[in-house]
Formats: C-alpha cells, structure tokens, sequence
C-alpha cells in the first residue's frame, strides 16, 4: 500500500493541491484553469517562486534550461496540474479522492477507481467481517462440504474393480472334469 501511496504523492511532489500550482482556487471553473494556463501574471508567485502560464512554461522547458533538474520538475508539475484540471472527469476524481484518485485512474481506469475506495471504505469492510462472524467461515462452510457435516456419505466399496458384463454362466467345477475325461 505504500507503493500506491508514494506513486499517488509524484503527482503533487511538494504536497500541495494542484489547484496552488496554478494559483487557483478549489471550484475555479474550467475558464478558469485555461486562463490561468494560457495568461503569465506580471507579478512572480509568491508562494512557489514561480509565475505560473505558458510563457513561464515555456520559460522553464527542459530545452532552454538543459541541466536545470529544478526548472524541469517546475515544468513537469505546471503541466500535469493542468492536464488534470482541464480534463472533467480527472478533475472530478482528483476532487473527490486526490492525486490518489488519479494515480487509480491512469492504471484502472473510472470503475477501478469506484471499486478500491468501495473495497477500501470502513462500512464494506464491516459488512465483511460481520458476514463471517454470522456465517462460520465465509459461507462456504455448508456449501462446499469442508466441516462434513453435511457431506454425502462415501459410496459403499464392495471389494470388486471392474466388473465385466457376463453373458453365461460358468460351469460347474464338477462338468468340466467329467468332459476332459
């Protein structure tokens, strides 16, 4: 679970929303997050060191800063944040669930994102264990025989293998001396 967890945080490495990351806040509509992308403020963000936009993506692109490793992380986490804000389903996932979410979404798909917080939530995990508890080992132990309580009796071996269909009777021991005589 861990893995999951590390892999979910890269999405946002300085552990802020990616509403920050471009100056925006959590119900800015989708307007919004394309201005934002396409218009560089005049003024530097204040809390990252960095004006956000195109023109400063374009600042910081790994092309015209070869060797920089801190304008490429800057650049990577401008266009991820917007990859995620101007698509509607990402941003309703990351709305709802954060960069886990996403991470969920990019390797399973929507209905993988349902299912792991679905299997992950206390009420289903509750309705699991309850469901043992009731029924003495996972349902299973009345269907598939394990306890032998209600498990049909072995059939009766009679001692005999192979039985081959007789068409006459064999003879007597006492006839087939007289005939060799």
């Amino acid at each position: 679970m861990s893995t999951v967890n590390e892999a979910a945080h890269r999405l946002s490495k300085s552990g802020t929303s990616l509403y920050a990351v471009l100056e925006l806040k959590k119900g800015a509509s989708p307007e919004d997050v394309k201005k934002s992308y396409s218009h560089s403020p005049l003024l530097p963000h204040r809390p990252f060191g960095y004006r956000l936009g195109r023109k400063l993506a374009l600042q910081y692109h790994p092309d015209k800063n070869p060797g920089n490793a801190q304008a490429a992380e800057i650049f990577k986490e401008i266009n991820a944040a917007h990859a995620i804000l101007s698509d509607s389903k990402k941003r309703k996932i990351y709305d709802q669930h954060g960069s886990l979410g996403i991470y969920l979404y990019d390797h399973f798909g929507e209905e993988g994102v349902i299912y792991y917080f679905i299997l992950n939530s206390c009420w289903f995990k509750t309705l699991v264990i309850l469901c043992t508890l009731l029924t003495c080992c996972c349902f299973c132990c009345c269907c598939c025989f394990c306890c032998g309580t209600l498990k049909p009796p072995p059939e009766q071996d009679s001692g005999r293998k192979d039985q081959q269909n007789v068409q006459s009777q064999p003879p007597r021991s006492g006839e087939n001396c007289k005939q060799g005589l």
